[in-house]
């Protein structure tokens, strides 16, 4: 589908093909006049932790999404969840959802995010979501890239987020995190302060000899199973990187896609998930997935798709965080060239991999006559990393 089509086009294209064939749409028949077809999927409701939100099992991810009209159709789709960030496209990606959503605002949870910092800052910083926004009120606020139970419980966050909630402003406070997933869950958990976890999680979150090996020693319950326990307690948990990269689809067959978003959905503890839109085709293929069992065809289309992303792509687990001697943030280089070879967005790969520390990119790998990290999916890192460097750097 052609990034310019319109929604109207769209949607016409879908019932003169439906009324062409005599088909059906995800076994739903075109209307005869050309009207939309009922939306794909089952629109399964789960309960978002302790917020007291219910929302459907397949949201939105608003990050490398231009087009307010695509967010706006998935919404009149029954999507009722849409995730952004005061940091995607540096601040347009949150005006970008506002527009989308005018008028349509209390058709969906809306969920966005801030850094820890000191207090002020933070207020500030949420008060210009809700500008950005265009809305009173943000329903879940989530600090971003958490990593630790030191994180979990920074006072600075705690208090400015207290206030936030103390004045009306936002309704549930939450965090995200890409690296430590496991340990940051159980702190969540510990600690009570925060609804929510947005968690990288996909079929390959489990996978691999290492991931095997530390099960087996007691060192890690595994992600699947500490979803399951943290939500279980009453903390809602919201699954991203759920494509495992996005990459093309394999040609015939099954949509891997709506495997991967099913396999994800058969675990109990995730509430939703967001995968990234940009096309009334994604929206499309995505809500297929709702009430979608993972079934036999499901897990063929996974392998087939497994085979297409071959060495490429990051499991996100975060093992190996500062495994590199010469202190090369080996999860943030490799996330960095998903975005750029999976997303295919070249100005989020570099801006991620632009905001690494100083000397923690992967400048050093060219020199490195033989990489000493570890990684559980097998992935030659070295090699992912100086292609990295040389795509992404300068």
């Amino acid at each position: 589908m052609r990034s310019g089509t319109t929604r109207r086009e769209f949607l016409r294209m879908m019932g003169a093909a439906g009324v062409a064939a005599g088909a059906t749409l995800c076994g739903h028949p075109a209307n005869a006049s050309g009207a939309p077809p009922s939306p794909p999927g089952d629109p399964e409701k789960r309960s978002l932790g302790k917020t007291g939100f219910q929302v459907g099992t397949v949201g939105f991810g608003a990050m490398i999404t231009r087009d307010p009209e695509v967010i706006r159709f998935a919404v009149e789709r029954g999507v009722d969840y849409v995730d952004t960030a005061d940091c995607y496209m540096g601040g347009e990606n949150e005006r970008i959802v506002g527009r989308a959503l005018a008028g349509i605002r209390d058709k969906v949870v809306l969920a966005t995010k801030v850094h820890i910092a000191p207090v002020g800052e933070m207020i500030r910083s949420a008060e210009n979501s809700l500008r950005s926004l265009k809305v009173d009120v943000i329903d879940v606020l989530q600090l971003h890239g958490i990593r630790s139970e030191d994180e979990v419980t920074d006072g600075r966050a705690r208090e400015a987020l207290g206030r936030l909630i103390e004045q009306g402003k936002i309704r549930a406070a939450g965090v995200t995190t890409h690296s430590g997933q496991e340990t940051v869950l159980r702190a969540v958990r510990k600690h009570g302060f925060y609804k929510t976890v947005l968690v990288a999680y996909n079929f390959r979150s489990d996978t691999g000899v290492a991931a095997t090996v530390k099960g087996a020693l007691g060192l890690s319950q595994g992600l699947s199973n500490t979803i399951r326990e943290v939500a279980a307690s009453g903390v809602g948990v919201i699954a991203m990187k759920t494509q495992a990269g996005g990459y093309a689809s394999p040609p015939g067959g099954f949509s891997p896609h709506q495997a991967a978003l099913s396999w994800v959905l058969s675990n109990p503890g995730v509430t939703t998930t967001i995968p990234g839109m940009t096309s009334y085709a994604q929206v499309e293929e995505n809500l297929g997935a709702r009430g979608k069992r993972f079934t036999l065809s499901e897990r063929v289309a996974l392998g087939r798709y497994a085979l297409e992303i071959g060495d490429r792509h990051c499991g996100l687990c975060g093992a190996c965080g500062g495994a590199c001697p010469f202190g090369v943030e080996v999860p943030g280089v490799l996330r960095a060239l998903t975005y750029l070879e999976g997303y295919r967005e070249e100005g989020l790969a570099r801006s991620a991999y632009g905001s690494l520390p100083p000397g923690r990119n992967a400048a050093a790998c060219g020199d490195c006559e033989g990489c000493l990290v570890a990684c559980r999916l097998r992935l030659p890192v070295g090699r992912l990393a100086r292609r990295a460097h040389a795509r992404l750097a300068g």
